[in-house]
């Protein structure tokens, strides 16, 4: 559990600043749509996005950042709430037996401004815009890549 939870904790640092604009189905097999145009067009100049399938997953929550402050706290009655309003994100950590992802949420219609999305599952698919498989070595260097040409602009 400990190398699959680095793995995916590695996914979502290597997606900072990306965000999970969409999901699609349930806790045996979930596929998070992640836009990370930055990365996916050193693929292909036309992609946008990247997929995460988590399979069979154990926990799945998000612990809003209420705003203002003092809001009482949402309880979502599914994922889809939380998963489906574009969360921004930020960093990931692993915390107990779980991967935390730190989020921002920039819709203001909404009565939170982010939050820590929670996720614990028992193995992931990574793939590309056109959902051909990827490894976490191949979408590393591809983040390896960006940065490089990154520090040598002018």
């Amino acid at each position: 559990m400990d190398t699959l939870n680095n793995d995916i904790r590695d996914i979502f640092s290597i997606f900072h600043d990306g965000g999970i604009v969409d999901c699609e189905g349930d806790l045996n097999k979930l596929t998070l749509t992640i836009q990370c145009n930055y990365l996916a067009e050193l693929i292909n100049p036309d992609f946008e996005n990247f997929y995460v399938d988590l399979i069979c997953i154990n926990k799945l929550d998000f612990d809003p950042w209420m705003n203002p402050i003092d809001l009482k706290k949402i309880e979502f009655k599914s994922h889809e709430e939380y998963l489906k309003v574009d969360l921004e994100i930020l960093s990931s950590e692993i915390k107990d037996d779980y991967v935390l992802i730190t989020c921002n949420q920039h819709d203001t219609d909404l009565d939170y401004c982010g939050g820590n999305l929670i996720i614990s599952a028992t193995d992931f698919r990574l793939f590309d815009h056109n959902k051909n498989v990827m490894t976490i070595e191949e979408l590393d260097s591809i983040c390896r890549l960006y940065w490089d040409k990154f520090s040598k602009r002018d």
